[in-house]
């Protein structure tokens, strides 16, 4: 994708590695509550999609993970039992691609990342954790399309079992997304972990919320303001679902029902008289009758404190914007919302801007990072497209680091991407694009790095090899001048596996730099010589620039 800067302003690139994936997509959502699977089928027409089927499994285990902060094995057993029946099913269905995201119980979980690890290497599924303001975003999405009439600014409200997310926005454009730790799981185990509530407790919740949720209210008011309040997700359709019983119209649809601010006050009223007494709620199914109180305490402070007079059900919400989102970046989603076609791309442009970086060396390095990722990939290297989309980050946000010091700017680049809220990459991948960037120059990673320590063992090779790319490309743009225009990578043809020449000698790596006419590499000669010693030790190899042979072809 291409971002165009404006008139008489050059395009800026976007990154070279884009997703792929067939019709059927299938999602998993792995709630702290539950885990929820769809499966949709994009249409021929790729302007709309179909869920063929939906799938829920309680998984209230995951719930120790909030006070834990660890996932234990009885949970994690569990997980891969109902994972594994989900992907049966997906498969059934027909699926070409099964994505999994995980939230706010496994990104808290000091054994997270172990964890989904586990479930990618057993079970072959492409599962990943997702940061706050990426889930915002994805609910967004959701949002979106099943609400096409949506118009001018609202207001998005998700209160899942351990988070609650908060987005002002309109169609193009998202002015506040943030992500609060008040779930109704969360809540519930928090101040009602000794039994019924007392009006204490009650009392002590509701501060607990108004006083979290002020400044969202005051931001998104600065941002200017919204026109309608949207609700998301479990609580907010169980709490819908009382309100059309109590107002005798259940026939109608759930998905677009108002609720006025005066009738969920009166709702909430009751479920704390009845959970108080220890009755059950009508209505309300087992498992959500656990948490239904917390969740409509942070629905009616949410609504309070950002003075909204009623709000407005949506039935999509993370496992729709997932869909929405996949097919949007492969190709098979079209019209009004291709604006948000590459959120990969665009956040790291936005964090080029922020932070007042050169482009023009950013997309440069990029681009000769491309070509050696790519002209190396079998002799180097066997990466795929989503791996060249890592170094396509790391190479276009390694210099980020410089807006705080020039002097260790590679140790400041790791701090500023890892906390940044890349949106579109997982928090995996933005943990290998940070440690990319913080190896892009100084020394090899050591194990008393922060940046290494935090790395699971099958990133730490792939963060090697991308490291080492990344250190050439960065050289062969030394001047800041853009000189080359392109370059040829040439390997010799002894022992092309890898390790020593057939002679003794480790292999030649010869790079043919296409200078600008009139132009010399001198200054990118001399830093390639001083920065390409641990792509040579790393790879075996020995580079060496054929600056003559260049000029000749250019000739």
């Amino acid at each position: 994708m291409t971002n165009d800067e404006g008139p008489g302003k050059k395009k800026r690139s976007g990154s070279w590695a884009k997703l792929s994936g067939g019709p059927v997509l299938a999602c998993i959502d792995m709630g702290t509550n539950s885990f929820h699977m769809i499966v949709c089928r994009a249409t021929k027409d790729k302007d709309d999609f179909e869920i063929i089927t939906r799938v829920k499994e309680i998984a209230p285990f995951f719930r120790r993970s909030l006070v834990a902060h660890y996932i234990d094995e009885a949970a994690l057993q569990t997980a891969k039992r109902i994972l594994q029946d989900m992907l049966k099913q997906a498969y059934s269905k027909g699926a070409t691609d099964v994505v999994a995201v995980a939230t706010s119980a496994v990104r808290e979980s000091r054994n997270g990342f172990e964890a989904l690890e586990k479930i990618r290497g057993e079970l072959k599924l492409d599962a990943r954790t997702i940061s706050g303001k990426e889930e915002a975003r994805l609910i967004y999405l959701g949002v979106l399309f099943s609400m096409p009439q949506l118009e001018g600014r609202f207001t998005i409200v998700d209160i899942g079992g351990g988070s609650t997310e908060i987005i002002a926005a309109d169609r193009h454009k998202c002015y506040f997304a943030e992500s609060y730790k008040l779930g109704s799981a969360r809540l519930t185990q928090r101040f009602f972990k000794k039994g019924l509530p007392s009006a204490e407790n009650l009392k002590e919740m509701h501060g607990e919320v108004i006083g979290m949720l002020k400044p969202a209210a005051a931001r998104i008011e600065a941002t200017g303001g919204y026109s309608r309040l949207i609700g998301t997700s479990g609580t907010i359709q169980a709490l819908a679902k009382i309100d059309r019983v109590r107002m005798g119209r259940t026939s109608e649809p759930l998905h677009g029902w108002r609720m006025p601010l005066e009738r969920l006050e009166e709702i909430v009223a009751t479920i704390e008289k009845y959970a108080a007494s220890g009755e059950r709620i009508k209505g309300v199914s087992s498992d959500r009758s656990e948490t239904i109180l917390a969740g409509a305490i942070v629905l009616l402070e949410t609504m309070r404190a950002l003075s909204a007079s009623d709000i407005t059900y949506c039935s999509s919400a993370l496992r729709e914007g997932v869909v929405v989102d996949r097919f949007l970046q492969t190709g098979w989603l079209n019209g009004s919302l291709r604006s948000h076609s590459d959120p990969r791309s665009e956040s790291v442009h936005y964090l080029l801007e922020k932070y007042g970086c050169s482009f023009e060396h950013a997309e440069q390095v990029a681009k000769l990072a491309r070509t050696i990722f790519q002209q190396t990939k079998g002799l180097l290297h066997d990466h795929d497209e989503e791996v060249g989309h890592i170094l396509w980050s790391a190479a276009m946000l390694h210099d980020v680091g410089t807006f705080i010091a020039r002097n260790g700017h590679h140790k400041h680049s790791y701090y500023l991407i890892k906390h940044a809220g890349l949106l579109g990459h997982s928090e995996e991948q933005v943990e290998m694009i940070a440690s990319v960037a913080r190896y892009h120059r100084g020394a090899a990673p050591k194990e008393s790095h922060e940046a290494w320590q935090f790395l699971l063992p099958n990133m730490k090779p792939i963060v090697q090899d991308l490291a080492a790319i990344l250190r050439i490309a960065e050289a062969l743009d030394r001047s800041h001048r853009q000189v080359i225009q392109d370059i040829r990578v040439m390997m010799d043809p002894y022992n092309t596996n890898g390790g020593q020449g057939s002679k003794g000698s480790p292999r030649i790596l010869s790079l043919v730099p296409i200078l600008k006419a009139g132009e010399s590499c001198r200054a990118e000669t001399w830093a390639l010589n001083e920065k390409k010693e641990y792509f040579e030790l790393h790879f075996g190899v020995k580079i060496q620039m054929l600056v003559e042979a260049s000029q000749a072809v250019a000739k």
